[in-house]
């Protein structure tokens, strides 16, 4: 397929303020993202991976993985990851304009490289088409045969926007594919669908935090 995969990468510092474990949002955004170009760079559909993100340690994981680094700054307002994605789209209209491309987020943390190629193959059959999330309100991968034909519209109720904009939902796909992990819900399910090797470690860690007994108290 040779597909243009676009990952948008927020900052670890401004990543997942919803998941109500502040102390390791950072770590786990982190892992997310490493699981996430984990998976995509052993995908058999992918050509080139674009990653667009502002977070500096990315520079060296691209080149692990003979990917693209588009340096965006901090991704600050809702709309900015559009406006991340886009620039990765004309990237690859200037570059790969023959190639099909998706976006793939970074906090798809149980997914795997077949799961992905799975998703990848069924998406092919539409000029655009799009995966729902879980919730089947948002939107986990965006799909068009041709870069001049993506146009994103991720952020509140996106799965009823692209369909507004003729965008072909695509549902039936490994459940790996749509859950992305916003809440400690999503969390949850994502461990038990399975994560990837930093996932782990940054949960094993956070297992343990929560286990450890607390201080005895000192007395003078």
């Amino acid at each position: 397929m040779n597909a243009t995969v676009i990952v948008p990468v927020k900052p670890w510092a401004l990543s997942k303020s919803r998941l109500g474990v502040d102390a390791r949002r950072a770590d786990l955004a982190r892992a997310f993202a490493l699981d996430v170009l984990e998976q995509v760079g052993n995908a058999s559909s992918v050509g080139q991976l674009v990653i667009v993100s502002a977070e500096v340690e990315l520079g060296s994981v691209a080149r692990g993985h003979g990917a693209v680094l588009l340096t965006d700054r901090p991704m600050l307002a809702p709309n900015m990851l559009n406006v991340a994605i886009d620039r990765g789209r004309r990237w690859a209209m200037s570059r790969r304009p023959d190639a099909p491309v998706v976006v793939v987020p970074a906090d798809l943390a149980a997914l795997t490289a077949v799961a992905l190629d799975s998703a990848l193959t069924a998406m092919s059959e539409y000029q655009r088409a799009f995966v729902p999330d879980a919730s089947d309100r948002g939107t986990t991968l965006s799909w068009a045969h041709d870069p001049a034909l993506l146009l994103t519209q991720y952020g509140h109720d996106s799965a009823k926007r692209h369909v507004h904009d003729g965008v072909k939902a695509v549902r039936h796909v490994d459940p790996r594919v749509r859950q992305d992990v916003d809440t400690r819900e999503d969390l949850r399910e994502v461990r038990r669908l399975g994560v990837g090797q930093h996932t782990q470690a940054v949960l094993r860690e956070l297992e343990a935090l929560t286990r450890a007994p607390a201080p005895a108290a000192r007395f003078a």
